[in-house]
């Protein structure tokens, strides 16, 4: 399993490259734009030329762009919903100008009705059909994938099932997959942290079968493209949504080891977004999963 990190890009393109040189990673995530705003800054050929330069000779493969935290292409904003497309569609064309073959995002959130209140609620998870939030995201990655450049694969990242985010059943992707009739473009990001969070537990080599074949049953390893390998602060099934630093938290040494010894995901790539709570964080995770991968 190649393993790397999400690398900030404040500093620009070619200081993101180095950075992860330096840190030996084998693939790469980074944001196009803030995390948590819609602007994107315009990029030079120059520094594009080199950052792809940089990624080539460390043999630093794939680049992954994770779309900001504001997407949410299920909402039924209209006006959120178009500034979403615009947001995902050009993190896209970033994606193909800088050689990356995948964009991730966040399933979104829907509002869902409660069988207490038949007024929408972001306080429940959502419906096991997925409900209409299901629908409109269908729409929207139509809409994507009808403009996309040749090559790009959209990938959706499961949920920890909170607050009415659709994504936290792998129901939800059967269903997503049904209604864009298997388009291949589009894959799953397997968050570990969301993953245990959302019930489908990783503790353990027992629990990591279980829930790889309920994966595999329900939509199909094929589609597992990307793997955000993080610890989860929450027990399985509590839907808290914290990161935490590997082996520090419920997944804990025993089930990182037994995950990355799985023979059916051994070819993945896999990135680390773990906290940074004191510089050399990301060193001192890739470190320990790097052992952990190596056992």
């Amino acid at each position: 399993m190649r393993l790397g990190v999400h690398v900030p890009v404040a500093g620009g393109l070619v200081k993101a490259a180095r950075h992860a040189r330096s840190l030996r990673c084998e693939c790469i995530q980074i944001f196009a734009r803030s995390a948590r705003g819609w602007r994107a800054r315009t990029y030079s050929e120059p520094e594009i030329a080199q950052f792809r330069s940089i990624l080539a000779s460390a043999g630093i493969s794939p680049l992954v762009i994770h779309s900001c935290y504001l997407v949410n292409l299920a909402s039924p904003d209209r006006l959120l919903r178009e500034r979403s497309l615009q947001s995902v569609a050009d993190d896209m064309v970033r994606a193909a100008l800088l050689g990356g073959p995948f964009v991730s995002a966040h399933f979104g959130h829907q509002r869902c009705l409660t069988p207490q209140s038949p007024s929408p609620s972001l306080e429940r998870g959502c419906p096991k059909d997925g409900g209409e939030g299901l629908r409109t995201l269908a729409t929207s990655i139509r809409s994507l994938l009808a403009d996309a450049p040749p090559g790009i694969q959209f990938l959706l990242e499961n949920s920890a099932g909170r607050r009415g985010e659709m994504g936290g059943d792998w129901e939800h992707f059967a269903q997503l997959l049904d209604l864009l009739h298997g388009d291949e473009r589009v894959g799953v990001c397997f968050d570990t942290c969301h993953a245990h969070a959302a019930g489908y537990r990783v503790d353990s080599a027992r629990w990591i079968g279980r829930t790889l074949r309920e994966f595999d049953r329900v939509i199909g390893l094929s589609r597992l493209r990307l793997i955000h390998l993080n610890d989860s602060h929450g027990a399985a099934g509590s839907h808290i949504d914290h990161h935490q630093h590997i082996g520090r938290g419920a997944i804990g040494d025993a089930g990182f080891r037994a995950f990355l010894r799985r023979r059916e995901i051994r070819d993945r790539c896999a990135i680390l977004e773990t906290p940074i709570d004191r510089p050399g964080d990301d060193r001192r995770n890739l470190k320990r999963v790097r052992m952990l991968r190596d056992l």
